[in-house]
């Protein structure tokens, strides 16, 4: 009797011991976070072409251009990501993220010499609407990284990066504008065409942020980072050919890419799954 007591009092201390354990050893297991995020993106300037000729007219000894400079700069804009996390130790992760970034632009348009008068003077109305004009912008992006969290309780402060695809859903360099003529709107200037718009481009993410708690398996997410993309600009002027004076081609200049790193701030709101024993997702 004496020897069976001693068993069941050993018993029920490794069963105590265990169950204090376990709440400790919760926060280790591997676990699964979905975050679904809003944020805020500033700007830059993307690219400045100093002398583009337009052409206004053939006066019958020969072709008449106006000049202008243009320019485009990107303006703040708003994202939203939705990210999933897989931690399979306490503090290395993997994750996966889909997102909508507003990155838009506002034209620039200042003549360098006064208009040269026409009939309806498209020119100058085109490059008075151009000048400050807000231009719609986005890339949708897929990304893959990884992510460090220095700790696993309370906040919980981390870095990560992120690479992948985006698509572009507008044109960064065409600048044009619709203009009245003979008192009927619709037709368009262009000062530079995009003909061959390139939708495809590459992504970075390089960030920092802390996961916060707000309750069982929610959590609070702030993170900053440095949005790497590469956007198409024109490296150049548009040629000023007779086929342009002649209206069978646009003045289409050479295009190329330039790397903008774009500083975005997010917020979010974390679904902690948790992965214990005995059980799945």
């Amino acid at each position: 009797m004496r020897d069976a007591r001693r068993v069941a009092g050993l018993a029920l201390a490794v069963s105590a011991v265990c169950a204090a354990r376990a709440p400790a050893q919760t926060s280790e297991q591997p676990n699964l976070i979905f975050t679904i995020s809003a944020g805020y993106l500033t700007g830059g300037n993307l690219w400045n072409i100093s002398r583009q000729l337009a052409f206004v007219a053939n006066n019958g000894s020969g072709n008449l251009w106006d000049t202008v400079a243009l320019g485009r700069k990107l303006r703040p804009g708003f994202a939203a990501t939705l990210t999933a996390t897989y931690f399979r130790s306490p503090h290395f992760g993997y994750s996966l993220e889909a997102g909508f970034f507003g990155i838009e632009s506002e034209s620039e348009c200042v003549p360098l010499a006064p208009f040269t008068p026409s009939t309806d003077n498209e020119n100058q109305q085109a490059c008075s609407y151009l000048q400050g004009q807000n231009q719609r912008g986005d890339a949708v992006g897929f990304l893959a990284g990884i992510m460090w969290r220095l700790s696993t309780r309370g906040a919980q402060p981390y870095i990560r990066v992120a690479g992948g695809g985006a698509i572009l859903g507008s044109s960064y360099v065409e600048s044009a504008a619709q203009v009245i003529t003979s008192g009927l709107p619709g037709a368009t200037v262009f000062f530079l065409a995009d003909q061959n718009h390139k939708e495809l481009t590459w992504m970075l993410s390089l960030g920092a942020g802390a996961m916060l708690p707000l309750a069982p398996g929610y959590q609070l997410r702030i993170e900053a980072r440095d949005l790497i993309v590469p956007l198409p600009r024109p490296t150049g002027p548009a040629t000023d050919t007779a086929a342009v004076a002649a209206g069978s081609e646009l003045p289409q200049p050479p295009v190329g890419f330039k790397v903008m790193h774009i500083p975005t701030i997010t917020v979010g709101l974390d679904v902690v799954l948790e992965r214990r024993r005995g059980r799945r997702y």
